[in-house]
């Protein structure tokens, strides 16, 4: 399912006017998907409110969608006056009622229902082999080329589909979990990454993502080019938007859907991240362990009294794990302890 940052840019190049033919067939699937009902009315309702001079009953969330195709309608049955020369903004927003309502008539109709099930047929027969999907298990990690001769570096329990082609022009993949891109240039056909609510949109250039969704916090760091980010609030339904340069990097909360951005001195380590070489700089030590796991597939448990240290340094993963914790442990001076195949870190910072 398409995020509601891709949707809101969609609806917009409808309403004004820009969308493709392809686009158009798009956005009349995403609107016939029920899950989609709530992202809709949200977006019909503001667009009303942004154009009428009348005050504007906001629809609730909780609202079936057939309220607002009803405030539409009626808004068209009321005798909107045509184009003048003396009242033009009631003509752009007559058209921009229009618009809107024709999006609803287009779905109801049969006949036209079983036209585009013929073409999403014909459609779906050229796109046959895609969109594909790689995951990761644990301790594992892949290099994955595409069409474009774009690599992507795939981190251990992580998750991409994409398309073997172009998809209305775009590149787009969808990542859960942690990859470093090395995308090729071409102007002409952004490249797309969905991570949940966050978009990251590049040309040419190289960068690492960490979006793993079981995790409240997600970061870009760009190496080379130019990289957008953008979040859309569940709460607020608003866009918030960063650009990133090389040695610059942004970081998500979900809880909060806000973007912090700060400056990254030395990009080797995230360099080195996609061979399997994790740094950290003042990193929690609970989420250090998170990433051991990920990358050695083997318990790891954290003693209470470790959970406040803080750890600095660097971790080849391609080292074994006992020399991997052993490392960890004497950074925070700590020891590790082994008993039935699982490892615990124990005492560590506060003992000191």
């Amino acid at each position: 399912m398409k995020d509601q940052t891709y949707i809101n840019t969609l609806f917009k190049k409808y309403i004004n006017v820009q969308c493709s033919p392809d686009e158009i067939k798009e956005l009349f699937e995403l609107i016939s998907n029920r899950e989609n009902n709530e992202i809709f009315a949200t977006l019909i309702s503001n667009e009303l409110a942004n154009n009428t001079t009348e005050t504007l009953i906001v629809v609730s969330e909780n609202l079936a969608i057939d309220k607002v195709k009803s405030i539409l309608l009626s808004k068209i049955r009321s005798g909107i006056p045509q184009k003048s020369n003396t009242d033009k903004t009631l003509y752009k927003l007559t058209n921009t009622w229009l618009r809107i309502a024709a999006l609803w008539v287009v779905i109801g109709s049969a006949t036209l229902f079983l036209f585009d099930r013929q073409f999403n047929n014909d459609y779906q027969s050229q796109i046959k082999n895609s969109p594909k999907q790689i995951a990761t298990i644990n301790g594992q990690r892949k290099l994955i080329r595409l069409f474009d001769g774009t690599k992507i570096w795939l981190s251990p329990s992580s998750t991409i589909k994409y398309n073997d082609q172009l998809v209305n022009n775009y590149r787009e993949v969808t990542l859960d979990g942690e990859a470093f891109f090395e995308v090729a240039k071409d102007k002409k056909h952004p490249f797309i990454i969905h991570s949940g609510h966050m978009q990251t949109q590049v040309v040419g250039t190289s960068f690492n993502i960490k979006s793993y969704s079981k995790l409240n916090t997600y970061s870009v760091t760009v190496v080379t080019g130019i990289v957008k980010v953008a979040v859309m609030s569940v709460a607020s339904k608003k866009l918030s938007e960063v650009t990133l340069k090389p040695k610059q990097q942004v970081i998500f909360n979900k809880q909060s859907s806000s973007l912090t951005s700060k400056i990254v001195p030395d990009l080797q380590p995230v360099i080195k991240n996609r061979d399997g070489i994790l740094n950290y700089d003042g990193t929690t030590i609970q989420d250090v362990v998170a990433d051991l796991r990920r990358y050695y597939d083997v318990p790891i448990e954290l003693e209470n009294k470790s959970a406040t240290c803080l750890c600095y340094g660097a971790f080849d993963t391609n080292w074994p794990i006992k020399v991997v914790l052993k490392q960890l442990a004497t950074s925070i001076g700590a020891k590790v302890v082994v008993a039935d195949n699982k490892f615990t870190i124990e005492g560590g910072c506060d003992e000191r």
